[in-house]
């Protein structure tokens, strides 16, 4: 069954919290069964902080993409709010993404749970996905792997410095070189 764009919108905003609540199984079943199975258990942020911090995440993107699907269906309405906002978008999956980067996650299993996101809507409205909705799926794929690829820059970029400040610390106790800066250590990782 086909349902226009308005009905399929409607569709979505109707099974909001269903589609969320499953997109996020998706997320923690990415994790070994035990795990998951804690990240699952509390609701609470302190109890429980990478389960709420994925959960707030996923409704922060799901809330951005929808959002720009909304605004199809609007007249008069400027083409460039139709498009997402890969800042936005990349900021929204920060939380979730950084922590997957710390983690043994690759690449391509710390976003995986974006592209769940498809199967989930499609089995859950019953219908074939809007093209203009699988498009921003991937578009908010590419986001969490660019976000992926910065945390896991700015990690290599934080080990090489503290390598660096711990051998310049032994030759400097051995008296073979004198005390650097912060921002010389930070300005020897630039040219690195």
């Amino acid at each position: 069954m086909n349902f226009s764009k308005a009905d399929f919108i409607e569709k979505l905003r109707k099974n909001r919290e269903k589609i969320i609540n499953q997109w996020f199984q998706a997320a923690i079943n990415t994790y070994p069964p035990e795990t998951a199975r804690i990240l699952d258990k509390s609701k609470n942020k302190f109890d429980n902080p990478v389960g709420c911090v994925t959960k707030q995440s996923l409704e922060d993107v799901w809330d951005k993409l929808f959002h720009t699907l909304g605004h199809e269906n609007r007249k008069n309405e400027n083409i460039e709010q139709k498009e997402i906002n890969q800042e936005k978008i990349e900021e929204a999956l920060d939380p979730v993404i950084r922590i997957r980067a710390v983690q043994s996650f690759s690449a391509s299993k710390a976003v995986e749970f974006v592209f769940e996101l498809k199967g989930i809507v499609k089995k859950i409205i019953g219908t074939s996905l809007n093209s203009s909705f699988e498009k921003k799926v991937d578009e908010i794929s590419l986001a969490a792997f660019n976000r992926f690829m910065k945390c896991r820059e700015n990690i290599f970029l934080l080990k090489a410095t503290e390598a660096k400040r711990r051998v310049h610390k032994a030759f400097e106790r051995a008296g073979l070189v004198k005390e650097l800066t912060e921002e010389q250590l930070l300005s020897s990782n630039n040219k690195t």
